[in-house]
């Protein structure tokens, strides 16, 4: 078990690696959290997964927008100042999109690594840690 668990923390930090090659921050879940403990101030929270992923848990504030490359007449004006953080339920969908808003203008967007999944992760862990 403990070689699986290696080898998926491996093929993550690869995935973002690549899109960090192509342009695309990652933003992990403990710097998420921090920012949005400070006040999230200039953060917009874009979570591109289907309504009943969105529905089932998603972060407070979070803008759901699953066809934001088909229809991004949908998209929020966000001034160059803030950023986006695009979010989709493992961190395997939203790198293209952050890809994609990049190319399109967006100077400041990062993708949450792990996505909701490495979200509820990341919490699990917090809470075990603390007792």
């Amino acid at each position: 078990m403990g070689n699986t668990l290696v080898a998926i923390i491996v093929i993550f930090l690869a995935w973002d690696a690549v899109w960090w090659l192509l342009g695309v921050k990652p933003l992990f879940p403990w710097q998420l959290r921090k920012k949005l403990r400070a006040g999230a101030a200039g953060l917009v929270l874009l979570d591109v997964r289907t309504p009943p992923e969105y529905a089932w848990f998603h972060l407070p504030g979070a803008l759901n927008l699953p066809d934001v490359l088909a229809r991004p007449d949908k998209l929020p004006l966000v001034p160059p100042s803030q950023t986006v953080v695009v979010i989709c339920m493992t961190g395997h969908r939203s790198p293209f999109v952050s890809l994609a808003l990049k190319k399109r203008g967006f100077p400041r967007v990062r993708n949450l690594t792990g996505g909701m999944v490495g979200w509820k992760i990341y919490e699990w862990c917090s809470r075990v840690v603390k007792g």
